[in-house]
């Protein structure tokens, strides 16, 4: 399986930069256009809104049916396969290709999307397993993913990244070799 992956370049989440030097020091771990990573979530809060109010005016789930299904398949995507399969992030790169980028480590990027799949996979079951549409739980969901993808986009704010220096502090998670560069430095651990 391994062999799959890497003949086909899948499961790659960003590209190491030969010669990149982030914040002085040199970044030879996989790196993120940080000003892609916000132009997709902002797409994909913009669209959630708007899925969201429908439903909750209107009480037509429609859209937000069908938009659970795109996040998952997109977090999926880029978590497991890599950014380079993802639709949103294939259109970010488009959108920002004429702006310097903004490097970032991937490692915690990839975190993130891992909890935005983790919400999307709850959506998913709620609704297509269980028929939950609305309700409660459902609202707490949809508010807590649009909430870190307004956060992302809007502010630069990436909670996922923030949750990952907090994990890496109390040595939950395996500290790695080298500390990737975080936007906003919320992961430097010193």
């Amino acid at each position: 399986m391994n062999s799959f992956l890497r003949r086909f370049n899948l499961g790659e989440v960003g590209v190491v930069i030969p010669g990149l030097m982030l914040n002085g020091r040199p970044a030879s771990y996989p790196v993120l256009n940080e000003r892609a990573v916000r132009a997709g979530a902002g797409m994909m809060s913009v669209a959630g809104l708007f899925a969201f109010f429908h439903a909750f005016y209107l009480a037509d789930f429609t859209y937000i049916n069908a938009l659970v299904i795109f996040f998952f398949v997109d977090f999926l995507l880029k978590t497991v396969v890599g950014t380079r399969y993802s639709p949103v992030s294939r259109l970010a790169d488009l959108i920002v290709r004429k702006q310097t980028p903004e490097y970032v480590g991937a490692i915690q990027k990839r975190f993130a999307w891992s909890i935005g799949l983790l919400l999307a996979t709850v959506m998913l079951v709620l609704i297509y397993g269980f028929g939950v549409t609305g309700g409660l739980l459902a609202l707490v969901i949809c508010g807590v993913c649009l909430t870190f993808m307004f956060m992302e986009s809007a502010f630069g704010i990436c909670v996922g990244c923030k949750i990952y220096s907090f994990l890496l502090a109390h040595k939950i998670l395996p500290t790695p070799v080298e500390r990737p560069v975080c936007p906003g430095n919320v992961c430097a651990i010193e």
